[in-house]
């Protein structure tokens, strides 16, 4: 089926803004796209320790429309503020711009983001081969004009039955960065990631429903930054599963998503190099349950993060410690239809985190007791065909007496 060209228009009004089936808080996990080893991650890591609310910001600002998914084509976007002077971004546009009967095609995928290393932005371009009606080769490159930090893709999928497929893909990162670098850095163990995913569309006429498993896998790689005075050796995967499905009027999602991290750091001096380690353990789970019998589509969920982090953060923070975090929220809500194409869906989100920071330079942090948030999101379709929805998500701390950041969300399925 050929795929629709993009008016000039929307993408420029889309980066200014931001820069159909309603469904609550889908969380379309960003695991679902290839996450290779970045060079900024492991030598600088993130530049911030997390505060209490941090990742309760994040849930409630989180994608709440189904589609476009983080494996479709589409606008995809949401931005809020998590502190007087931070701002989350999770901002993706992706599409497959198809000619020759659609035998080939230009690959346009532009991310920005961010992870527990902080934030990221690729800009991927490629192109798309059809060998048959169901296998396809792909070639991609998030290209810069510094040679040296451009990552090349290489990726196959197989179409099964229906909108169902496997695809996997070789990364390599800073490709060229050993022959074209003028820095003095190198790679002494060359960094490559592996991604695999497996896609099954339960229903033809529902897309939102089935189930998706990705992994990338980032092997041992070893750097030596001399910018930085700093070797580090870095392995990691990120692993997702997301299953939707429906019970007569009862629609349910389940999504559980994880990191697992191991870093060896040399720190470079006038004497003797200082070693030291990082980990990172990370599980997310998500389950979520929508009456769609009832005339105000109620809902229930219950959301878990469990994170560790133990040793060296990167020359960001330039700094040791340790990172623990359990946070259990329930959650809920319903939508209250205001006009034809006008819904306010408020939500309620409640938590008991258990909080324990530690770190030798930064500020500690330790937190066991009740945080909480009110959202109100007005959501609104701007194009019925295409279904297209922009929304506002102001939101207000239940713990304190206080504004809890504002969200706007753009999802433009294509």
């Amino acid at each position: 089926m050929k795929r629709p060209l993009i008016p000039t228009g929307i993408v420029l009004g889309i980066t200014l803004t931001l820069s159909g089936v309603l469904a609550p808080n889908a969380f379309s996990s960003n695991a679902h796209l290839p996450q290779p080893w970045r060079q900024d991650a492991v030598v600088q890591g993130r530049d911030e320790a997390y505060n209490t609310e941090r990742f309760l910001h994040e849930l409630t600002f989180d994608h709440l429309q189904a589609i476009p998914a983080a494996t479709d084509n589409g606008i995809r976007g949401t931005g809020g503020s998590v502190s007087s002077r931070r701002l989350y971004l999770d901002f993706r546009f992706r599409n497959d711009f198809g000619f020759d009967q659609d035998r080939q095609g230009f690959l346009l995928d532009i991310q920005r983001s961010e992870d527990l290393d902080g934030a990221y932005q690729r800009q991927l371009v490629g192109f798309r081969h059809n060998l048959t009606d169901r296998t396809e080769l792909w070639i991609q490159g998030d290209v810069f004009s510094d040679k040296s930090e451009s990552d090349v893709y290489f990726s196959a999928r197989r179409y099964l039955n229906g909108n169902s497929w496997i695809h996997g893909s070789w990364i390599l990162p800073d490709t060229y960065f050993n022959d074209k670098t003028d820095s003095g850095d190198e790679f002494i163990r060359k960094p490559q990631s592996f991604f695999a995913q497996w896609h099954q569309a339960n229903e033809a006429t529902t897309p939102t429903l089935g189930t998706t498993a990705s992994l990338t896998v980032s092997p041992t790689s070893e750097f030596l930054s001399r910018t930085e005075n700093l070797q580090v050796e870095n392995e990691s995967f990120k692993a997702a599963l997301t299953h939707r499905f429906r019970q007569d009027n009862w629609h349910w999602h389940m999504e559980i998503s994880g990191e697992r991290t191991r870093r060896d750091y040399w720190l470079l001096g006038a004497n003797d190099p200082i070693p030291s380690d990082f980990s990172r353990d990370q599980i997310k789970l998500d389950s979520r349950v929508t009456d769609t019998g009832r005339r105000y589509h109620p809902y229930l969920g219950l959301s878990y993060l469990d994170l560790d982090e133990k040793g060296f953060f990167g020359r960001s923070l330039d700094d040791t410690g340790s990172v623990r975090r359990r946070e259990p929220t329930v959650y809920g809500g319903l939508s209250l239809p205001l006009s034809l194409r006008t819904t306010l869906s408020p939500g309620l989100y409640l938590s008991v985190p258990d909080i324990r920071q530690t770190f030798t330079e930064n500020r500690d942090r330790r937190h066991h007791g009740f945080t909480g948030k009110l959202t109100l999101p007005f959501e609104t379709i701007i194009s019925e065909r295409d279904r297209a929805v922009l929304t506002l998500n102001p939101t207000f701390f239940l713990h304190k007496f206080g504004f809890g950041g504002g969200n706007l969300q753009l999802h433009w399925p294509m």
